[in-house]
């Protein structure tokens, strides 16, 4: 029974909690920044299960998610006893099954899509990593042919993708998402939802209970089980919710731990792995959230042990909880969140459509802005539905070709409320709009001042101009940085007398947001020396720079770092390559972290040889400057955090 909580109100009221948000300028960032996988955790806007599931009551959604299929005999056998334990919950056997190849033909796939199990793609070879062997092709091609084949498979059901061996090793990377995921097949197929993150619930959460993160002996419960001898860095902090990637990629982290991960620490079967396993479900129903469960058929975990967790789950969450497939998940989100505007067009584009949180309460929101639908989607806690206003603008355009491109909305915090606002100027549309009141107002002054050498835009003809909205000073209201080839500056936003004031200084000589097609140029903001301002890190393939920020007059004066990048210097690793393509590399935990086909070394782990596929610096390593990293020191991990 749908709820009415999922109508469309007319009037907005904003939470009181609000003002207790104000102060994080950057907490819209993401929504411009190159594509990062892990951007998401604690201080991040939640996305609770009653915004999505269109179901009253329910506040927990679970998916159980098998890996590897390549011939159905197996796992029918494996999963018919958890398939009809699910059954006596509500009629359905909702089980995604991650397939790497399956004869479109075969005849067990029907009665399984009527029973509620649907397949998903998980590569055509199941390489580890994907990424490797310095052969990008090959990996994209093994991606592109599972989904390709799983579109003729009962009408193209498939809607998620898995990487393989996302539990033991870094084989996911922004390079991944960027240039193969949220592009398309030569036959024009995609994918809409990911699950090769994982999600690690820790004590700094103050909302779970202290029993469900630690044991009695006072240690984390969760953390043991990270395979840390791999320097193993892909999984997200205490967010079990879904989140967005680049803009086009549903990611649903799977929690740690699973069944690889359990035997790797304990062995099969272990007692102990299923307890665990119990209290993540337990700590994702604590935050309303998801839990995504990755196994095997056979051998690491029974099928009993996933019905005794299944127990579990009616026994104590009841009604509350509700198992789903990964395409009745997608439904849900595009129905209920979106208003039924999906993240990517029927051509794979970008649609238009952006999550955050406009009101700055701690509840992602929705904003839409395309041709045909410009609306904001405003959640209410306390009624548990969602309110809609007006969007002013489009997020996306046609150009000539029909094709969609980015309108150069930019997004951030220029109201002391946290409340958000975005600027714009393109061809077609210029100015500043706030939210207040309920509604998006416009500011008669929001471009005033904004000139460097000419009028500062934020797109043309679909192309990005490197127009960002980052606070420099900490003061909780972003300033404008300008970074293109033909533009360089920054600017303060001004609230008395309204309008922007060019700050005398601009990004370090030589670095760019952008090139000159509108494409990444290898430009991040990151706190190298975790004073907490944001530092320069620029890197392609020509040259290399680390520049800390200094002051609001001086801007990132201080040159730690900066070089042409040759066949013997490669200290800072290449952002972006030379044909414009992210290179898999972010930041995180005061590491730089590198994954991608060409990195990578064996170690020996337990008497056995073993691929580890990233490369790291420590931002301390950074920080001594180019002596300090001596010659090979590209290939060596640097400690866990």
């Amino acid at each position: 029974m749908r709820f009415s909580r999922f109508v469309c109100w007319s009037v907005v009221v904003l939470s009181a909690a609000s003002l207790a948000w104000a102060g994080d300028g950057n907490r819209l960032t993401y929504l411009d920044e190159p594509c990062d996988p892990y951007y998401a955790g604690l201080e991040t806007a939640r996305l609770v299960t009653p915004q999505w599931i269109g179901e009253q009551g329910v506040e927990t959604a679970l998916v159980l998610a098998i890996d590897d299929m390549r011939e159905t005999g197996r796992y029918e056998t494996f999963l018919r006893p958890i398939i009809e334990r699910l059954k006596k919950i509500d009629g359905r056997g909702p089980v995604s099954i991650m397939t790497n190849r399956v004869d479109p033909n075969d005849p067990k796939l029907d009665p399984w899509y009527k029973e509620g199990v649907n397949l998903e793609t998980h590569t055509y070879d199941h390489p580890c990593p994907c990424l490797g062997g310095s052969n990008f092709d090959r990996a994209k091609a093994t991606y592109d042919q599972t989904v390709d084949l799983m579109k003729t498979v009962s009408n193209g059901r498939a809607v998620a993708f898995r990487m393989p061996c996302c539990d033991s090793m870094n084989s996911a990377s922004p390079r991944f998402y960027a240039e193969i995921f949220n592009k398309t097949t030569p036959s024009g197929n995609f994918q809409k939802m990911d699950s090769s993150v994982m999600v690690l619930f820790t004590p700094s959460d103050p909302a779970l209970p202290r029993d469900l993160v630690t044991q009695d002996d006072g240690q984390q419960r969760f953390r043991k089980y990270l395979p840390t001898e791999r320097k193993f860095i892909n999984y997200v902090e205490d967010y079990p919710y879904p989140y967005v990637i680049a803009r086009l990629c549903w990611e649903m982290p799977t929690a740690v731990p699973d069944d690889w991960q359990g035997i790797n620490l304990q062995g099969n079967y272990n007692p102990i792995t299923v307890r665990d396993m119990k209290a993540a479900i337990d700590a994702a129903a604590v935050k309303q959230g998801i839990y995504v469960l990755t196994f095997h058929p056979g051998g690491w975990i029974r099928n009993d042990q996933v019905i005794d967790m299944i127990d579990h789950v009616v026994e104590k969450h009841g009604k509350k909880a509700m198992f789903l497939n990964f395409r009745e998940a997608y439904e849900r989100l595009t129905k209920n969140l979106l208003g039924g505007e999906p993240l990517r067009t029927a051509k794979g584009q970008d649609n238009g459509v952006r999550l955050l949180d406009v009101n700055n309460d701690g509840y992602m929101d929705v904003v839409i802005g395309n041709q045909t639908v410009r609306q904001t989607r405003i959640w209410q806690p306390e009624k548990e539905q969602w309110t809609c206003v007006d969007f002013p603008v489009e997020i996306v355009s046609a150009n000539e070709q029909g094709d969609l491109c980015d309108a150069g909305v930019r997004f951030g915090v220029l109201q002391k409320s946290g409340q958000a606002s975005f600027l714009v100027r393109n061809e077609k549309v210029a100015g500043l709009w706030h939210f207040a009141g309920g509604k998006w107002e416009a500011d008669a002054q929001g471009m005033a001042g904004l000139e460097a050498g000419g009028p500062v835009a934020t797109a043309r003809s679909g192309r990005d101009l490197g127009v960002r909205l980052r606070d420099l000073d900490r003061d909780g209201v972003c300033e404008l940085i300008v970074g293109n080839p033909r533009q360089q500056a920054v600017f303060q936003w001004l609230p008395e007398p309204r309008g922007w004031r060019k700050l005398p200084f601009a990004l370090p000589a030589g670095a760019a947001i952008v090139d000159a097609q509108g494409r990444d140029a290898g430009f991040r903001l990151v706190d190298i020396d975790e004073d907490g301002h944001s530092d320069v890190v620029f890197s392609n393939a020509e040259r290399y720079a680390l520049h800390l920020f200094s002051s609001m007059a001086e801007g990132w004066s201080r040159q730690i770092l900066a070089s042409q990048r040759s066949a013997s210097n490669n200290v800072i690793p290449m952002i972006v390559r030379a044909d414009g393509s992210n290179n898999g590399t972010w930041f995180k935990y005061a590491h730089l972290w590198v994954q991608n086909e060409d990195v990578g070394e064996r170690v020996m782990i337990k008497d056995r040889p073993t691929l580890i596929p990233i490369e790291s610096r420590s931002y301390a390593t950074l920080l001594k400057g180019a002596d300090a990293i001596a010659p090979g020191a590209a290939r060596q991990a640097a400690s866990q955090p």
